[in-house]
C-alpha cells in the first residue's frame, strides 16, 4: 500500500463534522450528513458489517423527506426568479411548503441527536479489526461487483430503472474513493468519472421529484377549488416537462460509455 488509512475513523470524523454543520443550520449540512451515511453504508457492506450498513441506510431514509423539501424549495426559488409563477402563487407555495419543512426539520433534528445516530458513532469508534490484506481484498471484491452493476446503463430506461442505476453509481463511486484512499491505482480517476455520472443523474432526479411534488400540490388545489393555483401549476408543470426531459437526456449522455471507468487492479501499489 502507498499509505496506511483506517477507513472507519475517517468516516466517523466526517460524519461528526457533517452533524455539527447540520445542527448549526448550515446550507449543506443535511446533504453532507446523508452523504456520510451513504459512504458508511457502502464501506460496511463491502466489509460485511451488516449492522453498520443497516443502521446507516435506515438513518439516510429517515432524513430523505427533509432533504427533498430542501431541494424543492431551492428549485421553487429558481422558478420564482424566472417569473414562471405569479408572485402571489409563489408566495402561497412557499407558505405551504414552509409548514412541511418546519415539521421535517424537527424530525431530522431528532434523528441527528437520537439514539440510533449515537449508537452508530459509538460503533464507528470501535472499528472492526481487519487486516490490511483483508481490507483491500474485500473492498476490491465489492468494487468489481459494483463495476458490473454500472457497466451496462439502461437504454432509455424508466424512472425506476434510472433511479436504481443512480444508486448503483453512488455505491461504485464510494467504493472507488475508499480504494483511492488506500492507494489503489486508477481508483481516483474512476471515482471522478462516476461522480460526473452521479451528478447528471442527480440533477434529473431532483427536477423530476420537484415536478411530482408540484403535481401533487396541483391535485390538492383542484380538490379545494383553488382554480387560479391549479391553472398556474398546470402551466408550470408543462414547462417542467421539457426541463425534466432535458435533464434525462443529459443524464443518459453522461452514462455512456461507462467503459471509460477503469477497473481497479487486484493489487494495490
Amino acid at each position: 500500500m502507498n499509505k496506511r488509512v483506517n477507513l472507519w475513523p475517517e468516516r466517523r470524523r466526517a460524519l461528526k463534522k457533517a452533524l455539527a454543520s447540520f445542527r448549526k443550520g448550515e446550507p449543506e449540512g443535511l446533504h453532507d450528513v446523508r452523504v456520510c451515511l451513504r459512504r458508511i453504508a457502502a464501506t460496511a457492506a463491502a466489509l460485511r458489517e451488516k449492522k453498520i450498513e443497516r443502521r446507516s441506510k435506515s438513518l439516510v431514509r429517515s432524513l430523505s423527506k427533509l432533504r427533498q423539501l430542501e431541494v424543492d424549495r431551492q428549485l421553487l426559488a429558481r422558478v420564482r426568479d424566472l417569473g414562471v409563477l405569479s408572485p402571489d402563487v409563489a408566495a402561497g407555495l412557499d407558505a405551504r411548503w414552509d409548514g412541511l419543512f418546519a415539521t421535517g426539520a424537527r424530525e431530522a433534528a431528532a434523528v441527528a441527536t437520537g439514539r440510533p445516530m449515537r449508537h452508530l458513532l459509538e460503533r464507528l469508534a470501535r472499528p472492526p479489526r481487519v487486516s490490511e490484506t483483508d481490507l483491500s481484498r474485500l473492498l476490491q471484491r465489492a468494487r468489481r461487483a459494483a463495476d458490473r452493476a454500472v457497466a451496462h446503463p439502461p437504454e432509455g430506461g424508466s424512472e425506476r430503472e434510472l433511479h436504481r442505476y443512480r444508486i448503483a453509481v453512488k455505491k461504485a463511486r464510494y467504493l472507488a474513493e475508499d480504494l483511492a484512499l488506500l492507494g489503489a491505482p486508477d481508483a481516483a480517476a474512476a471515482a471522478t468519472r462516476l461522480k460526473a455520472v452521479q451528478e447528471a443523474l442527480g440533477r434529473w432526479n431532483d427536477v423530476r421529484l420537484f415536478r411530482h411534488h408540484l403535481a401533487r400540490t396541483r391535485r390538492e388545489a383542484e380538490k379545494r377549488g383553488s382554480v387560479t393555483l391549479a391553472l398556474e401549476l398546470d402551466r408550470l408543470l408543462t414547462a417542467l416537462d421539457r426541463t425534466v426531459e432535458k435533464a434525462r437526456a443529459d443524464a443518459l449522455e453522461a452514462m455512456h460509455p461507462m467503459s471509460n471507468i477503469a477497473p481497479i487492479r487486484r493489487k494495490l501499489a
